[in-house]
């Protein structure tokens, strides 16, 4: 078993702190979709989130898969 390098320590720290936002994003994103409230705001609020969690998880694989290199 091999320890873990600095390179791959900090690029495991990153994609948490990535994954923590993309959950937080997710989670604003179903509260306006699910909202009673009925307000266009919300809507624009809701709308953009897959794209915005698609980008996120995108940067998070590019991260790891730098830290393995």
């Amino acid at each position: 078993m091999e320890a873990k390098t600095k390179k791959q320590n900090k690029a495991e720290l990153v994609v948490v702190v990535i994954a923590l936002l993309a959950f937080v994003i997710g989670l604003v994103g179903h509260l306006a979709g699910a909202s009673f409230a009925n307000m266009d705001t919300f809507g624009y609020i809701a709308a953009p989130v897959p794209l915005i969690l698609a980008i996120i998880v995108l940067i998070a694989y590019k991260v790891a898969v730098n830290a393995e290199a």
